[in-house]
């Protein structure tokens, strides 16, 4: 008999040994918020909250380029949820509920927290939220008039196609910087930035023109690469590009080749709201 219990125990403790680690479905959630400046009478911010088809969303894991993969928030059927998230399913009762709203896929990594890259389509103003958790229900965007405004938005690879991010500037913008970022590179590959070539006064490399994805990286904004809404041919306009109300105001992008990579890169822009 001691030696059944003895055997049991070691079994037991075999098997305790060798048990993967179950990792637990994470549902995360937070509204979103704009904050333009204005405070109360007791000198606290006063926030609105953003609903309707305006925010996109991108999930990242934590401190990595990698992107998520995402299911639908609270969803026991376990129903995809494309990453980056659509303005389209932020804004749908079903989907998100006008929420940044997703279900966590513990394969991925142990999903503790994740980072999120949240762009308001109207007007461009990003934030960048680290260690993003299930404990963390709000995310404030800063639209402030008058100071400087860093934004993102993610690019896919076309074949010499003109792509609408979906960012419309405020009229009254004043454009300082556009930036692409390469994460996945596309041999002898390049990248145009520009404004709505089809609108008033668009063009579709106006902000960058022909930068090399071949490199990882930030790629070095030259006269060459500079579009010609931001140089005069020989120098860079200190002024940058300033949106009117007449002319276009959609930001573009179009590559010259196309790959199978899920994250390409990112178009990274500066830029003030004069009013």
């Amino acid at each position: 008999m001691r030696n059944f219990f003895t055997a049991l125990i070691i079994l037991l403790t075999a098997l305790f040994l060798v048990a993967p680690a179950q990792a637990e479905w994470r549902d995360m959630w937070a509204y979103v918020y704009t904050w333009d400046g204005d405070m109360n009478a007791q000198g606290e911010m006063e926030l609105t909250r953003v609903t309707g088809a305006y925010v996109t969303f991108k999930v990242l894991r934590a401190d990595s380029d990698t992107s998520e993969t995402l299911y639908e928030f609270a969803d026991d059927a376990m129903t995809s949820l494309t990453n980056p998230v659509t303005a389209a399913n932020y804004d749908s009762a079903t989907v998100c509920n006008d929420r940044v709203a997703f279900r966590v896929d513990p394969t991925d990594s142990s999903d503790t927290d994740v980072d999120v890259i949240v762009t308001l389509l109207n007007g461009g103003f990003s934030v960048f939220v680290e260690d993003f958790t299930d404990q963390i229900h709000s995310i404030v965007v800063d639209t402030r008039p008058n100071i400087m405004h860093s934004g993102t938005i993610w690019y896919v690879d076309t074949v010499n196609t003109e792509v609408d991010t979906g960012i419309d500037f405020l009229y009254d913008t004043r454009i300082i910087n556009v930036q692409p970022e390469i994460v996945n590179t596309i041999a002898g590959g390049t990248i145009d930035i520009g404004l709505l070539s089809s609108g008033t006064n668009g063009d579709a490399d106006g902000l960058i023109d022909g930068a090399s994805i071949a490199t990882a990286g930030y790629p070095l904004t030259t006269l060459t690469t500079s579009g010609a809404l931001m140089d005069n041919g020989t120098n860079f306009d200190p002024d940058g590009h300033v949106v009117l109300s007449a002319n276009e105001a959609s930001l573009t992008y179009t590559t010259s080749s196309a790959s199978s990579t899920a994250n390409p890169g990112y178009i990274h822009y500066e830029f003030i709201r004069l009013r």
